[in-house]
């Protein structure tokens, strides 16, 4: 039988966070926890899923925050790689055609495209394509660089 919560001390533990700062994160309610004989549990389920769709926190062992938000995402600077342009006009074109978007949290404050949007306007226009040989391009830099 494989274990489905964590005590928030050891969530804290698996990001490096101290007492206070773990308990500061569960009442944001990002995760699901649950009270066990009077104790706070994270629903490690929940967690998993939280942990793939941020990158703020890291783990202290384990993968990369943000798998899951980045498989539906790009960065500006990658969308600017992609189409072989200048971040500033990247910029240009996400505010001036409203691709969908969302704003990392805390401090790097990151502007993610979505990419179904992105994918779907570079079909319905002609004036962008992507660079040569960047057609099925994935930056594993674009983790570290959205963080």
């Amino acid at each position: 039988m494989s274990k489905t919560s964590m005590s928030v001390m050891e969530m804290g533990r698996s990001l490096g966070l101290c007492k206070t700062e773990s308990y500061w994160l569960v009442h944001k309610e990002q995760f699901e926890t649950r009270l066990v004989a009077g104790k706070m549990r994270v629903m490690i389920e929940s967690f998993e899923k939280w942990y793939a769709n941020q990158l703020h926190y890291k783990k202290v062992n384990g993968e990369m925050p943000g798998t899951e938000l980045l498989k539906r995402t790009m960065t500006v600077p990658t969308m600017a790689s992609l189409l072989g342009i200048r971040e500033a006009t990247a910029y240009e074109l996400i505010h001036r055609l409203h691709f969908r978007s969302v704003k990392t949290e805390y401090s790097s404050q990151r502007l993610l495209i979505d990419k179904a949007t992105f994918y779907e306007w570079l079909e319905n226009q002609t004036h962008y394509k992507i660079v040569e040989g960047k057609e099925n391009f994935y930056d594993r830099e674009e983790l570290s660089e959205a963080q």
